[in-house]
């Protein structure tokens, strides 16, 4: 992800002024590592992904020559996003350096909001990254089985709309019989049934093809007369943003200013709303999207991001990207005077 978010009403704990996480390096000969990272003031939610951005980065073990990375990574995006990658963008998109977080433990209210996520290189694959066996073995013990290359990173933190707060996680958790760990696997575990359930009802119903395969299911969808979706969509009032999605992402674009610059923004994300206000627009539209108005569904928080992009006529846009808290499709942005999705 390109820029941590995070919300200026959130409560943080002014006594913790450090937290502890665990570096797992990809070279199994090199033995892992706890480490503590004092937290600046009023970078809380940041400082961890600023710092693992700087070591991917700058780390070594990448193989073939960057031509042939940017190749690799080329072909990837267009696979994710189905489309075609101009050179432009893919010149964008190769000095952006962000981190993809695995969830180990989903936060929620079964384990009172506590997330313990575990953060890679999201280019580790185009790099040529080696295979690593300890993050592997570890994702797979949390009963979520995922192939991860290059160093990894173990942290935990609390979630819960209201508050945001970095937690201790210790070089003695990474064992598979820590509490945490079995937890996580029933947790995962419980996940995958109730999608097995949903899918075996839709298969009943003739309809797995049309719902479940198209979908990429991972939860029931609400029906399409859900009253609380009924007239969401405002086709007729002038919207400052557009908004798509792609799988688990909800992308929000909005066009501003030349001369705005990451300070003009302000951009509040909770579990289920978004206030994005910008101060180079004119004045009685600044307000982008409303964060009194409820997002269709609730996203991961600690999952999403921000930029700001330059366009090819010299002004600049902001980009959003949300993290779905289910990969299910959202038949409207916010739940009232949502502007139509962009397809």
């Amino acid at each position: 992800r390109n820029e941590k978010l995070g919300s200026k009403e959130r409560a943080v704990r002014a006594s913790r002024s450090s937290f502890k996480y665990v570096y797992i390096p990809a070279d199994a000969s090199c033995a892992m590592e706890e480490l503590t990272m004092e937290i600046p003031e009023g970078k809380e939610m940041e400082c961890l992904l600023d710092t693992l951005k700087e070591h991917f980065r700058s780390s070594s073990g990448t193989v073939g020559s960057s031509a042939e990375q940017k190749a690799i990574f080329k072909k990837q995006l267009e696979e994710q996003s189905g489309k075609v990658i101009d050179d432009s963008l893919m010149d964008i998109a190769s000095r952006m350096q962000m981190v993809q977080p695995v969830a180990l433990l989903p936060g929620g209210k079964a384990t009172d909001w506590e997330h313990i996520n575990l953060y890679v290189d999201d280019r580790g694959i185009s790099k040529g990254l080696p295979r690593n066996d300890r993050a592997c073995g570890l994702a797979n013990e949390c009963g979520a089985p995922t192939d991860i290359v290059g160093d990894a990173f173990i942290a935990r933190i609390l979630d819960d709309d209201d508050r945001f707060e970095r937690h201790d996680f210790t070089l003695a958790e990474v064992s598979s019989g820590a509490p945490w760990v079995k937890r996580a696997f029933e947790l995962n575990i419980k996940k995958k049934q109730n999608v097995g359930d949903v899918q075996e009802q839709l298969r009943a119903m003739g309809a797995v093809n049309s719902a479940a395969d198209s979908l990429n299911l991972q939860d029931a969808l609400p029906e399409p007369t859900d009253p609380a979706l009924l007239g969401a969509v405002d086709h007729d009032m002038k919207h400052m943003y557009a908004w798509s999605q792609e799988g688990e992402d909800v992308v929000v674009t909005a066009q501003v200013p030349a001369e705005t610059s990451k300070a003009d923004v302000r951009c509040d994300i909770k579990r289920q709303s978004m206030h994005l206000e910008v101060a180079t627009l004119p004045e009685g539209s600044r307000v982008v999207v409303d964060g009194a108005l409820e997002l269709c569904f609730e996203v991961t928080t600690d999952e999403c991001s921000w930029s700001i992009l330059k366009n090819k006529d010299g002004t600049k846009r902001i980009e959003v990207t949300l993290t779905k808290g289910k990969e299910m499709r959202w038949p409207c942005f916010t739940r009232n005077k949502s502007a139509p999705e962009t397809k």
